[in-house]
């Protein structure tokens, strides 16, 4: 009789737990997922990149009959509204999530750590992604929040016209400092076609600048990492040390004597002036401004003005002093804490990330001329696929020296940045650098201990 109720216990075990283990596997019963991120705007529908967009879901569904592609458009201040919705339970279950404020969502808990569908999905891999990509979202102690799509390293765009007008040899990615001063110098030109070297060189009547300077902590963070300092703690708790060492200090001062001491930069009001009537894109295409530092996304905002022609754009990777170091700007794709509560929609979820994530999505990247595929299989194809090969080879070896964005670490970052470009705006106005940076690092400490207290 004993026997007999074991049995009978053992088989009511397995009713409850096949089932269970079946949709793990299988998907089991109907799952619909809620997606942002695979909607365009509404002028980019006939685009390439809609119709990939579009491509993936049909193909995902058809692959996975039980899963339903709910494909939602991304709202207004979509961060913003994000934390309001994962409030009240009703964020997306998969999204795009610019990994510059990543740091926030995983502080709270609110997304679902990656290992779970390496785990899911055998052939969903880490090695799959390049690793400047993929150390955006992976933590030292192992997690993986959320995987990499596709973003850019910030590199240095040049107008070769400027360069043949100034007599300058083009630089290559391996130029130092030194090497970009002298550049900028001989590419600053008067209206006689003088130099900035040139001991009569006309002040008043500058026609071609050399480098675009500006007061946005993106676009310089880099160039300290490049003298081998920071602007804050590896733990992100405080900038005092780190902002106010020499290595940052030279830093922002060799950004400051740029614009002021060595005049190969234009300032930020006479900047405004130069690019006011046609925009910063046609006054660089027209060669008023030789290099400035972007993203791979200013190629399409490029290629779509007026004044472009293939020969006015190229790009090199950015010049170093103690080490190489850019920074990534990158999108990936997350999954919501709270689809773990389901097993066959997590497993749905898992397997979507892993289609979004593949060399058949991620090969369509090439066209739309957005980013760089975080997928290094895709992101080398693309070199020999771009409509611009030289300039998509650049981006993607300068991926291999990029870092996260510090809103990927930290979510008290916004709070650095905001003082980090009112910083650098006085700076650059013609502010003590010392001073401006005292007061930085009061300022930062001072908002940093209030938001701690407060969470």
């Amino acid at each position: 009789m004993q026997k007999r109720s074991s049995i009978f216990a053992l088989i009511m075990v397995l009713a409850l737990v096949l089932p269970s283990l079946t949709t793990l596997a299988q998907g089991g019963d109907q799952v619909t997922l809620r997606v942002i991120g695979l909607e365009v705007v509404p002028d980019e529908r006939e685009t390439p990149l809609a119709i990939a967009k579009q491509a993936v879901i049909t193909r995902f569904t058809e692959a996975h009959p039980d899963v339903t592609i709910e494909s939602l458009e991304a709202p207004p201040e979509f961060d913003t509204q994000l934390l309001v919705d994962l409030a009240a339970g009703t964020a997306p279950d998969v999204w795009y999530q610019d990994a510059s404020t990543l740091a926030r969502l995983v502080d709270t808990g609110n997304v679902v750590d990656m290992r779970v569908c390496l785990d899911l999905v055998p052939e969903l891999t880490l090695d799959r992604f390049s690793p400047g990509f993929l150390s955006l979202h992976q933590r030292d102690t192992g997690e993986v929040w959320g995987l990499p799509d596709g973003g850019t390293p910030m590199v240095i765009y040049y107008n070769p016209e400027s360069f043949e007008r100034a007599g300058v040899e083009p630089p290559t990615s391996d130029w130092t400092w030194d090497e970009f001063l002298t550049v900028a110098q001989e590419l600053t030109l008067d209206d006689q076609g003088r130099n900035r070297l040139d001991p009569d060189f006309d002040e008043e009547h500058v026609v071609q600048w050399g480098y675009r300077d500006r007061k946005y902590t993106f676009e310089w963070i880099y160039w300290v990492w490049q003298n081998g300092g920071d602007v804050i703690s590896p733990d992100g708790s405080t900038v005092d040390g780190y902002l106010n060492s020499p290595e940052a200090v030279e830093a922002i001062t060799f950004l400051r004597d740029l614009v002021l001491k060595y005049g190969v930069a234009p300032e930020p009001s006479t900047l405004d002036q130069i690019s006011q009537e046609f925009g910063f894109l046609s006054t660089f295409l027209r060669g008023e401004v030789a290099m400035f530092p972007r993203g791979h996304w200013e190629m399409v905002g490029l290629t779509i003005n007026p004044d472009y022609t293939p020969g006015r754009v190229a790009v090199v990777g950015n010049p170093s002093k103690v080490e190489d170091a850019t920074v990534i700007y990158e999108s990936g794709w997350v999954i919501n804490a709270l689809v773990q509560q389901d097993p066959a929609k997590l497993l749905a979820a898992c397997q979507l990330v892993e289609e979004l994530t593949s060399t058949a999505y991620q090969d369509t990247k090439v066209v739309t001329g957005l980013e760089t595929s975080a997928n290094a299989e895709s992101a080398a194809a693309a070199v020999e696929a771009s409509a611009w090969p030289e300039i998509e080879a650049v981006f993607t070896a300068e991926s291999d020296d990029g870092r996260a964005p510090y809103g990927a670490r930290f979510a008290n970052w916004p709070i650095v940045e905001s003082a980090l470009d009112g910083m650098m705006e006085n700076i650059l106005a013609g502010g003590d650098v010392d001073e401006e940076i005292a007061n930085a690092v009061e300022e930062i400490g001072r908002e940093l201990a209030r938001a701690s207290s407060s969470q």
